[in-house]
């Protein structure tokens, strides 16, 4: 009977080891290669997730999906609002996100390579899951989660709440700078419409007139006469004083402190009229003014503005 011949190779210089033919086709230190039908099945797996990502995009606004924060990890996300971008293509969009483990402060834009398309959840109608939860709940099981939804916002009903959310879901500018600081905002303030499409805002730390541009500032620098708040100065302790400022007095001024203060709280009432209010702002003082630092406001009695 004739013999079957086998390649050999040898180990160390020793007795001479077969290998199988079909090993022969080997990289360095013995890797095997894939074969040519094993390659056409990766290859063709790989076109099947590419067609299968592509057939996701753009991503509905309600889908929930991995994203990459600042930190280099992925974090489950809700898309919130999406945005094409300038001279992309049919599927380029920016995707404005929750971070559903933090609070609504670090909502923000990011790009479709933040993504990891392959966590894409299947998206559910919320009214139609929130009827089938409500089914399951009980009354009490109701009232905790309802108790839970609205903290920090307990003065407002369930429909007030869903309007507030609804209305302030997109933060509208991404940062201020505010004298030597510039500062990342937290929530969505109701600018006038002309400065939504405005990522940063410029403002004077001493007036408080807000800018979209660096260079309109640096104008309203050079012509802004005031050094401290509109207001009478009633506490000083070394560097830091304390100004009183009447609303009623110095009306836009307390528009502008409110607008600045929206960016941070997530609920507060702002209020176009602030006669009825007084500021008191906190300010360290240099040779070059007093800066700004925190506030709070006080509501005055109805007779008190009513006598003035």
């Amino acid at each position: 009977m004739g013999s079957i011949d086998t390649q050999t190779g040898t180990e160390n210089g020793s007795t001479p080891i077969p290998i199988p033919d079909a090993q022969l086709a080997v990289g360095g230190h013995g890797s095997v290669l894939p074969s040519a039908s094993e390659y056409a099945g990766t290859k063709t797996e790989n076109d099947a997730s590419r067609k299968r990502k592509a057939s996701m995009l753009p991503l509905e606004v309600g889908t929930r999906v991995m994203c990459r924060w600042r930190d280099g990890k992925f974090h489950p996300v809700k898309v919130i609002e999406r945005r094409k971008v300038q001279s992309g293509g049919a599927n380029d969009y920016e995707y404005y996100v929750h971070y559903t483990e933090f609070n609504r402060r670090l909502d923000e834009w990011v790009k479709l390579e933040q993504l990891d398309l392959n966590s894409v959840e299947t998206v559910v109608d919320e009214k139609v899951e929130d009827k089938v939860t409500s089914l399951k709940m009980t009354r009490h099981q109701k009232r905790k989660i309802d108790e839970t939804h609205v903290e920090g916002h307990e003065e407002l009903d369930a429909a007030s709440l869903r309007e507030h959310e609804e209305f302030t879901k997109v933060k509208n500018i991404a940062t201020i700078e505010l004298g030597r600081y510039e500062i990342e905002t937290w929530y969505f303030s109701p600018f006038p419409p002309e400065y939504n499409d405005c990522l940063k805002l410029y403002f004077c730390e001493f007036c408080l007139n807000f800018m979209k541009r660096k260079e309109q500032l640096q104008r309203h620098m050079k012509k802004c006469d005031l050094k401290h708040p509109p207001g009478d100065e009633i506490y000083r302790s070394g560097t830091l004083s304390m100004f009183e400022v009447d609303g009623k007095k110095n009306k836009v001024y307390g528009q502008n402190l409110c607008y600045l203060a929206k960016l941070f709280l997530d609920h507060k009432t702002l209020y176009y009229d602030v006669d009825l209010f007084l500021f008191y702002v906190l300010c360290e003082c240099d040779d070059r003014g007093c800066h700004m630092v925190g506030y709070f406001s006080k509501q005055l009695p109805c007779c008190y503005a009513m006598n003035d």
